[in-house]
């Protein structure tokens, strides 16, 4: 996944505490992604130090304690674009706007970063070790509305140092789910990913450590295949570099890429002929130090 060209690491998919680790939050409202009227803030704890509700929030106010604020492991203020954040220490506290309803803060472990708690003191990273988690956002749904949270979980993995002493076969295979779109439709293109290591001699535990989260830098071609003799007989509708910013990748190693069907019939795609007729999905991705590209997958748009 990146985030403005930076790459992170998300909550599905083993982060550890030292990557750049993406912490979502998307708000849907009756089947529509809406965006909330206010984020105060995103404070992170240990989730063993708040098992409950009750242990967190204040009774009164139904918000973040003050005896939980103290320990706090790290915090983010202040709703900024996508467009703002880079790889510097600077854009680590704050909170980013993806998207409508998408809201997003990276846990950078590959530096030293620090955040200001309720009090104002500033605090440095203290997420440093492995285990349970959870994200706490502090937000004003509508204007006439209380301020409310939401908790998430997320779990810190060790980074996942492996030695073997034979060099790693990997296998993966891919499917692509729809494969029939109505035109009109935003349709997430889905492509599930099965990882699997062939070595025989090493151990299973292992092996599930290295079949997990090992899919990087994917991207999407999509193409449309014209029957039609006056036109040509593929044309590029999304090439790789229209894709890699914008792709998902869910804990199963899926990858998401949101379509937008009306782009095959606004004219901006010149030969394209009919927004229906048949189409091709190809994946590039980084799998270890291979670079894989699927066989084409086709799907239909009627």
């Amino acid at each position: 996944m990146l985030l403005n060209g930076v790459t992170v690491v998300e909550r599905h998919n083993r982060p550890g505490t030292l990557s750049r680790d993406i912490l979502r939050l998307n708000i849907i409202n009756n089947g529509v992604y809406q965006d909330l009227y206010a984020v105060s803030s995103v404070s992170f704890f240990l989730k063993s130090q708040n098992v409950s509700p009750q242990t967190l929030l204040a009774s009164g106010t139904q918000l973040i304690s003050d005896t939980a604020a103290s320990t706090v492991k790290f915090r983010w203020t202040g709703v900024k674009a996508e467009s703002l954040f880079n790889s510097d220490a600077s854009s680590a506290s704050s909170i980013y706007k993806v998207g409508t309803g998408e809201y997003a803060v990276v846990l950078d472990g590959t530096q030293s970063v620090s955040s200001l708690d309720r009090s104002g003191t500033t605090i440095l990273n203290q997420a440093s070790s492995i285990g349970e988690y959870i994200d706490v956002w502090t937000v004003k749904v509508s204007e006439n509305t209380d301020w409310t949270v939401f908790i998430n979980e997320v779990k810190l993995f060790p980074d996942s140092f492996v030695a073997i002493t034979e060099p790693l076969l990997l296998k993966s295979r891919t499917s692509l789910i729809p494969n029939r779109i109505r035109l009109g439709e935003v349709i997430g293109l889905k492509v599930a990913t099965e990882v699997t290591v062939m070595n025989k001699n090493i151990d299973q535990t292992v092996k599930n450590t290295l079949a997990e989260g090992v899919i990087q830098n994917s991207k999407f071609r999509i193409l449309k295949h014209n029957e039609d003799s006056n036109l040509p007989s593929r044309v590029e509708v999304k090439s790789y570099a229209d894709t890699s910013a914008f792709i998902n990748i869910t804990g199963d190693s899926t990858m998401v890429y949101s379509l937008d069907t009306a782009v095959l019939t606004d004219g901006s795609i010149p030969n394209l002929g009919a927004g229906t007729g048949t189409y091709s999905l190809e994946v590039k991705y980084t799998l270890m130090s291979e670079t894989i590209i699927s066989p084409l997958m086709y799907f239909t748009v009627r």
